[in-house]
């Protein structure tokens, strides 16, 4: 029996590969690979937060302005429906009318007394030089904004004065006369703390209880280029006050005990236009808008033989404001194509100086005006 002789099968060789498959860490090339993708992903996720950041950074100049343009309109609105407002007294379309405007910077109880028939008067955009009225203020041209308007609103405190006077401070007192017959009102300026009854003369309803004190104000409001003027007191020419970038700011005069005094609001009110409504058939409605009282000079409620153009502005029974308010800071690469409407006085161009605008739009009834002559 013949043996076949076997021939052993040949033993395969590992490749080189194969034999070091079980080493351990990471090669220079997948540190390379892994080191780029991991840049790739910083350098998106570094730019999406700077995109988040601006877009954050916008958002709040937004909403700084739009509380801005909401708080000047409120405060101008609660002023204004507040207008003509002397306490108990209700007879303001009886009062003397003087032969000329008022000047609204005077403080002398005498020059007060002859402007209560206005509890509204306004002043159309003023140039580069303010009326000559405004040289009793303290308020000159560097310090307002030139074509907004100037408005004047005057009222009493609601609340009644309790204890001691403010010496210097204008009070109104109304009530009755000495006969008892009729309603009148007293302007004077606090001589002492104490009331005197002798300035102070009229009596409430029953005749013998001295009539309350008010404070008399009046509000001058105005736009100013500056917040707060880098020397103290005047807006600089070459817009660097507010730290560098000059900050357009609504303000206003206030009648206090020691005269006129400048307080400022509200930021960023770029410009302030107004309408007035006027009345021209005595119903307490506005039958006319204009920027002044000039269109109505020959119209004279009181008297037609002898007509007094400046007593219109004693039949503002409406006043429609228009503010343009802007960011306080800079939106980079920003452009403004945009005109806008500011009512009667028309429309403005875009500054495309990269601050973003908007415009702020209200009607405001002068409610104590016009409710005593509709009988509301």
């Amino acid at each position: 029996m013949q043996h076949l002789k076997q021939t052993p099968l040949p033993v395969p060789r590992r490749h080189p590969l194969q034999a070091r498959r079980h080493q351990r860490g990471m090669t220079l090339i997948e540190w390379m690979v892994s080191i780029t993708v991991g840049l790739i992903l910083l350098v998106g996720l570094s730019a999406l937060i700077a995109q988040q950041s601006s877009t954050q950074a916008e958002l709040e100049k937004s909403s700084r302005q739009i509380e801005n343009g909401r708080y000047a309109m409120r405060l101008l609105q609660d002023d204004i429906e507040l207008a003509g407002y002397f306490g108990e007294y209700a007879g303001a379309g009886e009062l003397s009318l003087p032969n000329s405007l008022p000047n609204p910077c005077l403080v002398a109880a005498t020059a007060l007394t002859n402007a209560l028939p206005f509890p509204i008067q306004g002043y159309d955009s003023p140039g580069a030089s303010l009326p000559a009225a405004f040289s009793d203020c303290p308020l000159n041209a560097a310090n307002h904004v030139d074509g907004s308007d100037i408005l004047v609103v005057r009222r009493v405190e609601p609340a009644t004065v309790t204890g001691l006077l403010t010496i210097g401070q204008p009070y109104l007192q109304s009530g009755l006369s000495a006969s008892g017959s009729e309603f009148l009102s007293v302007l004077a300026t606090a001589a002492g703390t104490a009331v005197d009854v002798a300035v102070f003369n009229l009596k409430k309803k029953d005749g013998t209880t001295t009539a309350s004190l008010r404070k008399y104000l009046v509000h001058i409001y105005f736009l100013s280029p500056c917040s707060v003027p880098a020397n103290g007191s005047t807006c600089s020419a070459a817009n660097t006050d507010d730290g560098g970038v000059s900050v357009p700011t609504l303000k206003r005069l206030e009648l206090l005990d020691a005269g006129m005094t400048t307080v400022p609001l509200v930021e960023g009110i770029d410009k302030m236009q107004i309408d007035y409504g006027f009345d021209t058939t005595g119903d307490g409605a506005p039958d006319s808008y204009a920027k002044d009282a000039a269109p109505f000079a020959a119209w004279d409620p009181a008297t037609v033989a002898d007509p007094k153009p400046i007593a219109h502005w004693g039949n503002v029974m409406t006043v429609r404001i228009h503010l343009l308010a802007r960011n306080n800071e800079r939106s980079g690469g920003y452009q403004d194509t945009k005109t806008y409407n500011l009512g009667l006085d028309g429309t403005t161009a875009a500054s495309n100086d990269g601050f973003k605008r908007r415009v702020f739009s209200q009607l405001v009834r002068v409610v104590n005006i016009s409710s005593r002559r509709d009988g509301s």
